[in-house]
């Protein structure tokens, strides 16, 4: 395996500490279980990981490894008791989160950009402008070859292996040059090969003066062995912290005996499942109590895990006045904006197969509509098929500008969360961006599909009412946009695909156009100011027949020749155009809000 041990990812920054102590003691985390009672998962656990040493978190399921990796990288505050130290001084969580990064098992990233690209957004949004063009692109190249995706880094995403994956997931982190590094289960779903791969870049990233930690799963006995330290978890509890040279004697002296050649991950899994007699509260107790344990010859660095654990009075937001002032991301929201907005539109581009489905579906369906509804527009005894043909608009606008982002915005959310999380960038600036970056095919969809509809349909060939019905248009699938995303945001992907269609159902039953307002029950006609879909028909009608058109042609006696009584038949007054245009406003604004309110309940409920 080639050695890149010497390369280095901008360590001769000036804020670069080559020692990271983190200890911490008395974690716990306490939840509430389906009988409404707590439970506790984990017990008071104490502990320390050194820079300079590559360590392991082993345990069965349900041990706890992911809680407390989530605990101690600041993902997760809430119901959490105990203390966390860095170099001494007692963590504040904003300013600890700038130093950390934290890689989840399974690690979400946009397939359509290509490694090197995915690099280069990670470094303009992770970097300080201050920082050179030159230099960011240094530092992606430095990054590439030191986890050895020179072979895939202008490929996509989506096609190269997973563990080239698990290195990029890797590289997206280590551009800003954390001083303390979170994996959780970093070579899960990869072949022994791949995943010694992976924890070799580890390895040299941890002897390059980095602190990293990471959960492991059942390693094999050459993985283990790369690992300097290890912390074992049983049910909550730590039964062991330490050099892994010392992990069977440990055991040992509890009675724990570990038979020759055998895996002493597997051992200590079996320990910790309580498969072997011993004293297994002995070894508890031992790890509460030997609270300096992690890391050897601990006490010969600058700062010692001992020294740490006595210097809890302090906090790191107040003994730098200076950096207490500093921003909480590298780049201001305004450039988080921009970047984002490339980003996004970039991907929007790449993804041909759903912007070549969604423009085809707009022409087609554009021209079926024109060709069924054949010159119905202008026909003095065809009003009501009219009716139904605008109807139509509306209904197909809505669910092709819905439905596409139902099924892609829950990859993008998962991306989102992730990168929040690492502090890449502001709720707010991901929002607008996202908005920006989709209105453009927002325009595009109902713009080609009423080039087709509207002429060969026969409606009015008037600038002013072509204008108003695409305005309408327009605005229903803004809002047919927003859904989807909110969709997308706030519900697993099988459910949000059965729950947009289904609360159509209501907008469309108090529309107007099935049952008419004044045979509706009094106490239901509320509900018809509520709906969307009432603005949106309504404005449509009125864009075709409202402000004065004259009565339609009809070659023979025609009922609702006369505007004014076709009009009046839906029970629409004429002129309420703007009405109808500021329903949808208030309809968009709504979403825009829920949308950014569910964004925002997505990161609390990671917290």
């Amino acid at each position: 395996m080639e050695n890149n041990t010497s390369i280095e990812i901008d360590a001769s920054k000036d804020d670069f500490k080559p020692i990271s102590n983190l200890s911490f003691r008395k974690i716990s985390y306490v939840v509430k279980g389906n009988d409404g009672k707590d439970k506790q998962l984990l017990h008071g656990i104490n502990g320390c990981f050194q820079s300079g040493r590559l360590t392991g978190i082993l345990g069965p399921s349900g041990a706890g490894k992911s809680t407390l990796l989530n605990i101690l990288s600041g993902f997760k505050i809430n119901n959490v008791s105990g203390e966390i130290l860095v170099n001494g001084i007692l963590i504040n969580n904003s300013k600890y989160r700038r130093e950390v990064t934290y890689t989840s098992q399974d690690v979400s990233m946009l397939g359509n950009l290509t490694v090197r690209e995915s690099l280069d957004f990670a470094a303009e949004l992770k970097l300080p402008k201050s920082v050179s063009s030159a230099s960011k692109s240094k530092t992606v190249i430095d990054t590439i070859k030191l986890l050895g995706l020179q072979k895939c880094a202008n490929n996509s995403v989506h096609s190269i292996s997973g563990g080239e994956k698990k290195r990029l997931s890797i590289g997206l982190e280590l551009i800003s040059n954390p001083k303390i590094m979170f994996f959780d289960e970093p070579t899960s779903g990869l072949d022994i090969i791949a995943a010694m791969q992976v924890i070799s870049h580890l390895k040299d990233l941890a002897l390059s003066g980095r602190c990293v930690v990471c959960v492991i799963h059942q390693p094999s006995s050459s993985i283990l062995q790369m690992f300097d330290d290890l912390m074992v978890l049983s049910e909550g509890s730590c039964i062991f912290k330490g050099p892994l040279g010392e992990l069977v004697s440990t055991f040992k002296a509890s009675g724990f005996e570990c038979p020759n050649y055998y895996n002493r991950a597997d051992f200590a899994l079996e320990v910790a499942s309580l498969k072997h007699e011993g004293n297994l509260v002995e070894l508890i107790e031992k790890c509460k109590e030997d609270y300096v344990v992690v890391g050897k010859n601990v006490n010969d660095s600058v700062n010692s895990c001992e020294k740490d654990s006595m210097l809890v009075g302090s906090d790191c937001g107040s003994s730098d006045s200076s950096e207490s002032a500093d921003r909480q991301y590298p780049v201001s929201q305004w450039d988080q904006f921009l970047i984002l907005t490339k980003r996004t539109t970039l991907c929007t581009f790449r993804d041909l197969q759903l912007m070549r489905m969604r423009i085809l579906a707009h022409l087609l369906v554009g021209l079926l509509i024109g060709v069924v509804f054949w010159k119905v527009g202008n026909d003095g005894s065809k009003v009501l098929s009219n009716a139904s043909c605008l109807f139509f608009f509306l209904i197909f606008l809505f669910f092709a500008n819905s439905m596409p982002l139902v099924m892609t915005f829950p990859l993008e959310t998962a991306v989102f969360i992730r990168e929040r999380m690492n502090n890449w960038y502001s709720l707010t600036a991901y929002f607008f961006s996202k908005l920006v970056a989709d209105f453009p095919f927002l325009i595009l969809g109902p713009t080609l599909f009423l080039v087709s509809a509207y002429y060969m349909t026969s409606q009015p060939v008037e600038l002013e009412r072509l204008v108003m019905l695409w305005g309408i248009c327009i605005l229903l699938s803004w809002i047919a946009q927003l859904t989807g995303l909110l969709a997308g945001s706030s519900l697993p992907l099988e459910l949000s695909v059965f729950c947009v269609p289904c609360s159509v159902i209501p907008m469309l039953i108090f529309c107007g156009f099935f049952v008419r307002f004044r045979e509706m029950f009094s106490f239901l006609v509320p509900f018809t100011y509520v709906g969307y879909f009432r603005y949106a028909f309504e404005g449509s009608m009125q864009a075709i027949y409202g402000f004065g058109r004259e009565n339609i042609p009809c070659e023979k006696f025609c009922y609702f020749s006369k505007v004014s009584k076709f009009l009046e038949s839906f029970d629409m007054e004429e002129n309420r155009f703007t009405v109808d245009v500021c329903g949808l406003l208030a309809w968009i604004v709504l979403l825009h809000g829920a949308l950014f309110v569910s964004l925002a309940f997505r990161l609390k409920r990671n917290r």
